[in-house]
């Protein structure tokens, strides 16, 4: 009877193998997906991985091989190999006929840039686990890493002079677009305030009354020329410094047009970048600094002559250069003595 029981044995082992080692591999599916598509350094997302079997034969062994960015923070009790391209990790499970699985683990990345998540491939396990067999996948995801909010009070305190200057510059260079009316003449306006035509029909002087409320607004342009993919450090920096700008300024009211010459990663851009500014909408702004790499796609020269042709006619300027980028300098200067706006000059650590 015992050997009757282990010949049934030994015959039902043999024909799993051979189902096992028949298998098509194509029946198993795997997807990763990730809880969020942009994030600020060290805050935690869900990476899950999900894996399907569509087959009605169950899968004794099953190994996923991912990759998950260097600069990745995985949990403390998990296993991984580091190499070149990344964080080398293998999961493995069984699975019955039908059946569905989702991996998840908590993850946070410090660094800014684009960071990506790739699933390499499966491996099968035999039924008798003498035998593997590899099976390539793709699949690729990834996630933007903003740069990092900091708080500098001197550049709030600078930013916040160079607001009070233009609001200045803008009272006394008064700019007829500002118009809003007409009121009588006390004697005390300049002569070249004088409304002619309302003179006329109302038989006394009348001055023309100005708006000096209009909203500041201001273009930020920040260079990366000469910085290239050895500077990730000043890369890093520079964009920290064009968001704390960006950010100080919108908090204080002011209407707020960024550009870059930067090439920014995953997107195709042919010239330099703009986005708009708000207190209310900052991601698109954000994503864009955490794409950008350390090339440019346009001089310092033409952005800026591109920033001044789209930028209104009293709209201040803050150009963010690299430290130790004498020629933006020159090139910054230029700006200052063709237009009669205010034009700020600062520099990355």
């Amino acid at each position: 009877m015992m050997i009757a029981l282990l010949f049934s044995l030994i015959v039902l082992g043999i024909i799993f193998e051979i189902v096992s080692l028949k298998r098509n591999p194509d029946k198993v599916k795997y997807d990763c997906a990730i809880s969020a598509s942009v994030t600020e350094p060290g805050v935690p997302f869900k990476v899950q991985s999900i894996i399907t079997n569509t087959s009605r034969l169950p899968v004794a062994y099953l190994g996923v091989r991912e990759v998950f960015p260097s600069h990745a923070k995985l949990p403390e009790d998990m296993e991984f190999n580091e190499r070149i391209d990344g964080l080398h990790v293998l999961n493995t499970c069984q699975m019955r006929g039908r059946q569905r699985k989702k991996l998840s683990l908590e993850v946070s990345i410090d660094k800014r840039g684009v960071h990506s998540f790739r699933g390499t491939g499966l491996i099968f396990g035999d039924f008798l686990g003498f035998r593997e067999f590899p099976h390539s996948v793709y699949n690729r995801e990834e996630i933007v890493v903003y740069p990092e909010k900091r708080t500098d009070h001197g550049l709030a305190d600078a930013l916040g002079k160079f607001c009070g200057d233009v609001a200045t510059r803008r009272f006394f260079i008064r700019d007829p677009i500002l118009t809003v009316g007409v009121r009588e003449y006390t004697g005390r306006e300049p002569m070249k305030e004088i409304h002619w035509l309302h003179s006329a029909h109302s038989g006394d002087l009348m001055v023309r009354e100005f708006d000096y409320n209009r909203q500041l607004s201001a273009c930020v342009i920040m260079s990366v020329e000469g910085i290239g993919f050895g500077g990730l450090t000043m890369l890093d920096e520079i964009c920290v410094l064009a968001r704390s700008v960006c950010e100080t300024l919108t908090d204080a009211g002011v209407l707020v047009s960024f550009f870059t010459n930067a090439k920014l990663k995953n997107i195709i851009s042919e010239d330099s970048w703009r986005c708009e500014v708000s207190s209310s909408c900052k991601e698109d702004f954000l994503e864009g600094l955490g794409r950008v790499v350390g090339y440019e796609t346009a001089s310092l020269s033409r952005t800026i002559d591109r920033a001044y042709r789209e930028s209104d006619p009293d709209t201040a300027f803050v150009i963010i250069l690299p430290k130790g980028d004498c020629h933006g300098e020159d090139t910054a200067d230029r700006l200052k003595r063709r237009t009669s706006q205010e034009v700020l000059i600062l520099k990355s650590a």
